[in-house]
């Protein structure tokens, strides 16, 4: 008996609606019931400030796109129903992007998917989702180890060589730098092989010194193009 009364005593719990704002309203008011001094504040970042990002977000890549379809006169295909899952995949991802270069990215991106053949949309697609992997900075990365002044580049990028008592803040910068790289190694925008005409390019050893190893992938390179870091052109395509 004591249990059911305890359970009738107990607030409801929020019904959550069918479209987004009836969720988003019923996650707010349990958020200010859960905590009541950060609760309002975390509501209005909930039903106000995040929709209101992702919707610029959105508008800022949809101009984007549209300025790139234009460039390609590509404007008409994109009412295709085959271009509808590139077009729906970059609007996913520009709603979370950080960055205006990012929109960026994806805007090119999606035009050129677009832009392609019936054939070759799927392929697009695969590009485009395989973006959502890296960020920017992996971007930055691939770029610099591709380009003719790869080791200034890399130079560049890379984090100062570390003590042996350095701080664990600066040895995190050195660890996210080389998961950068592994990233790049694990979903084939590098390649390690050694069965190759390719020209090599530079990396990283073990102690934070450039070496001689693995070098942009054709896919690597392809993706490179696709955000607009290289021209198009005919052994890219």
């Amino acid at each position: 008996m004591g249990k059911t009364n305890e359970i009738a005593k107990r607030p409801p719990e929020p019904s959550l609606g069918s479209n987004y704002a009836d969720k988003a309203a019923a996650l707010a008011r349990a958020v200010v019931g859960g905590v009541p001094i950060a609760g309002p504040f975390l509501a209005e970042v909930l039903t106000v400030v995040i929709p209101n990002q992702r919707l610029d977000r959105v508008e800022a890549f949809l101009l984007l796109l549209g300025q790139e379809l234009e460039r390609l006169s590509a404007s008409e295909k994109a009412s295709q129903p085959s271009s509808a899952p590139l077009i729906e995949e970059g609007l996913s991802q520009a709603a979370r992007a950080f960055t205006s270069e990012r929109r960026e990215y994806l805007a090119k991106c999606v035009a050129h998917g677009v832009n392609s053949d019936e054939q070759a949309k799927l392929n697009e697609l695969k590009i485009l989702r395989m973006l959502e992997e890296i960020g920017d900075d992996d971007l930055l990365l691939l770029d610099a180890l591709d380009g003719p002044e790869a080791r200034d580049k890399l130079s560049a990028l890379q984090p100062p060589q570390l003590l042996a008592n350095a701080p664990d803040k600066e040895r995190a910068k050195g660890e996210l730098h080389r998961a950068s790289y592994r990233k790049l190694l694990s979903i084939g925008l590098l390649s390690s092989s050694p069965y190759t005409d390719e020209p090599r390019r530079w990396r990283y050893g073990k102690h934070g010194e450039l070496e001689d190893g693995p070098y942009v992938s054709a896919l690597g390179r392809m993706v490179l193009v696709r955000v607009g870091l290289r021209p198009s052109g005919p052994e890219v395509t």
